[in-house]
């Protein structure tokens, strides 16, 4: 069977950087938002889906869905792509699977790949995962049949299912510590999200011109931000070893670490208020922000491909920032805003 292929466990972050190439009010999706949110009726196209409660009950070709609680009761042509308190598929999903939730049961068949990560997972009696699946969470449950390779990285893991393929399993952290790194990791998030909150209000102008550089040829942005964090990584070491070059070094070094904290509340809010967008919702500054912020903060935890998300990220706001020191000098330098 073939590995777990990387487009596959990238594909939150890959979707993210796509929703940022398309015009806001452009849209190739049907798109539900609400309290709750109910699809009664076939829908031949791909959907997305925000809500407390997400709940399919027709055929549809794919979803894109992030609520308190998503459940499938109807099975999907396509790929499923979602984050929630709670994810429940009860049927089949024809694509892959990847699924981010506090507890995660999946009880229908997965056509290829499978990528998990929450709290509580279950491969339930009687569901097939098609190719390889990997799950990272507190405990997980698999008695399902994985027709490919099986990695799980968990506190606890009780198997019994059938794997065609390889079996690996890796004991993570004791309880207590992975509860202070969770409560470590969670105080920083909120630290950041406020740091941001307050670069929004006393700089709101400048902020902003950094936002719409993101969304102009991201693409663009991302390989420049990516080439420019590199390139200065290995200037500020030359200089650094030079000894006499270290202070600028140290300068150096303290200003694009800035640039990289600040780099993702752009991405945020460009994300942010893409999704508001295509949802047609009227969202402020702050709003748009904290939605894009939160959203990008759990798939930065996703196993592995949180990794590379965040590379992205970074890699997308930093290219951003470079082209607004160099096209909007004087909105930088002048007056506070």
């Amino acid at each position: 069977m073939n590995d777990l292929r990387i487009p596959g466990t990238l594909s939150l972050g890959i979707l993210v950087m796509l929703l940022l190439t398309l015009p806001m009010g452009v849209s190739a999706l049907a798109s539900y938002s609400g309290g709750h949110v109910s699809i009664d009726t076939p829908v031949a196209d791909d959907v997305f889906a925000a809500g407390g409660q997400i709940t399919v009950n027709a055929p549809i070709d794919s979803l894109i869905a992030a609520g308190g609680t998503v459940t499938l009761n109807a099975p999907v042509k396509g790929d499923v792509i979602v984050a929630g308190g709670r994810v429940i598929t009860n049927n089949a999903i024809g694509g892959k699977l990847v699924a981010v939730g506090g507890t995660v049961d999946v009880n229908g068949d997965v056509g290829t790949n499978a990528l998990i990560t929450g709290g509580t997972v279950k491969i339930n009696p009687g569901s097939t995962i098609g190719r390889d699946a990997m799950i990272s969470a507190g405990t997980v449950t698999s008695a399902g049949h994985v027709m490919g390779n099986l990695s799980v990285h968990s506190r606890s893991f009780a198997n019994t299912g059938t794997i065609e393929g390889k079996n690996t399993y890796i004991q993570t952290e004791s309880h207590s510590l992975f509860k202070i790194f969770t409560v470590l990791g969670l105080l920083f998030s909120v630290g950041w999200l406020i740091l941001g909150l307050i670069l929004l209000k006393i700089a709101p102008l400048r902020y902003r011109v950094v936002e719409d550089e993101v969304r102009k040829s991201p693409v663009v942005k991302l390989v420049v931000g990516f080439v420019g964090l590199v390139g200065a990584c290995i200037g500020l070491f030359i200089l650094a070893i030079t000894i006499v070059g270290l202070p600028v070094a140290l300068i150096g070094g303290l200003l694009v670490g800035i640039g990289v904290i600040i780099s993702v509340f752009f991405v945020s809010s460009a994300f942010g208020r893409t999704l508001f967008g295509w949802l047609k919702i009227r969202a402020n500054d702050w709003q748009a922000f904290v939605a894009g912020f939160i959203i990008l903060n759990i798939l930065f935890r996703v196993p592995v491909a949180g990794f590379f998300i965040l590379i992205l990220a970074i890699s997308l706001g930093y290219g951003a920032l470079l082209y607004t020191v160099h096209n909007h000098w004087k909105v930088i330098t002048g007056a506070a805003g």
